[in-house]
């Protein structure tokens, strides 16, 4: 199975204006884990803080590895 790259989408507001980055991750997976870090980060210092996982369609370079089956 393929991953694909995923951005972190980061919006805040400092003294009223909007401030977006784009933070680029090898997969979904990886944007997720993240995401939770980010936000506690983010919302000490701002008030309002948006902060999402947009996939794309370019393929990384990270596989998905198979786990091997257990032998119960």
């Amino acid at each position: 199975m393929i991953k694909y790259f995923t951005f972190m989408v980061l919006t805040y507001f400092i003294q009223g204006e909007q401030t977006t980055h784009n933070i680029v991750f090898p997969s979904y997976d990886a944007c997720s884990h993240s995401k939770e870090a980010m936000y506690a980060i983010m919302e000490y210092q701002h008030d309002d803080v948006l902060i999402y996982c947009k996939g794309t369609q370019v393929a990384s370079n990270e596989l998905v590895k198979p786990k091997p089956r257990p032998t119960n």
